[in-house]
């Protein structure tokens, strides 16, 4: 509704395919640079974990530090972390024997929870499962509206080089398309990070934790998150300004049909002053008879009825 409005605008003399081609292109990159970067960095959620209070508080309480002692130098809840899509990593501190690589200058370690064992599959509840294949889901869904914009961009070079308006449907089609998969990918991603802290009761999710490492975290959305964010606002632009621009391309390709196709017929008056002017020699004139061309025999026959006064007579002039 909103590019057809645009598309009827009073205004829109002032605007071009041109312009909104060009407008379409640029966030179509920028929206494809800020999903992908979104993939490939590690910093949609973060948490915080205040490692010097959780000291404090195991020098006051023994018996906590007796309980905590190996988890707090292994498990990665107790540990400053950040969470993307694929991998996790640890912004100071990392834990024991946890196998990191460096990526990006920072420790990091593959996101597991894609692919769980079947031991821990056997024992996973009904929202543990469901909340693996809304994960999985999400990676997909995300994977696949990548790949689509991708192919929308790429159709896109050629639908500008050529102008074409089937071109030009089918990238908008593509990137709403792209949009659509990229927007579910999020919800899904909301919907596990809200079964994770209000919902899952088994460890390690948030309702499992100890009260110390509660009172001692902190979590907020990273980069990473906001520029998946940014990136598909993009994307919805780029489609919309694409779909825009097809309606001036098609326009264009309507007025052009038209002046290619239009009739060379044009009507010819005379002066009302003088005598009528037939297109032709000695013909349709009263009293006379078919001939006038040497040659020819009378005709046996008699005279053709005058026609009436032929004011404004008319006839093909082929661009006159």
């Amino acid at each position: 509704a909103l590019s057809l409005s645009l598309c009827l605008s009073p205004f829109r003399s002032m605007w071009s395919s041109v312009i909104f081609l060009a407008l379409s292109t640029v966030f179509g990159i920028l929206g494809l640079v800020g999903v992908i970067g979104a993939a490939v960095t590690s910093n949609w959620i973060e948490y915080n974990v205040n490692r010097r209070e959780i000291v404090n508080t195991f020098n006051r309480e023994p018996e906590l530090n007796i309980k905590l002692k190996d988890a707090f130098i292994r498990d990665p809840l107790y540990f400053s972390r950040s969470y993307g899509l694929f991998i996790t990593c640890f912004n100071d501190a990392v834990p024991s024997d946890i196998g990191s690589f460096n990526y990006l200058t920072m420790p990091c370690v593959y996101y597991k929870d894609y692919i769980p064992s079947e031991a821990k599959q056997a024992g996973m509840s009904q929202p543990e499962v469901l909340r693996l294949r809304v994960l999985q889901g999400t990676a997909i869904l995300y994977a696949a509206g990548l790949v689509i914009a991708i192919l929308a961009l790429t159709i896109g070079i050629f639908a500008c080089w050529k102008v074409s308006s089937r071109l030009i449907v089918a990238v908008g089609i593509l990137l709403v398309l792209a949009v659509v998969f990229l927007g579910v990918a999020m919800i899904g991603w909301h919907y596990t990070q809200y079964m994770e802290r209000w919902t899952l009761e088994e460890a390690p999710f948030y309702k499992s934790w100890e009260p110390v490492l509660k009172s001692t975290s902190r979590v907020h959305y990273g980069f990473s998150y906001i520029a998946s964010w940014i990136g598909i606002v993009f994307l919805l632009l780029s489609a919309l300004f694409m779909l825009v621009a097809n309606c001036y391309v098609k326009r264009g390709d309507d007025k052009s049909y038209e002046a290619k196709h239009e009739a060379y017929m044009m009507n010819h008056f005379y002066d009302k002053q003088g005598a009528a002017v037939v297109p032709y020699y000695n013909t349709y004139t009263p009293g006379m008879e078919y001939g006038g061309y040497a040659g020819y025999p009378p005709a046996p026959y008699g005279t053709y009825g005058a026609y009436p006064n032929a004011y404004g007579y008319g006839y093909m002039t082929y661009g006159r």
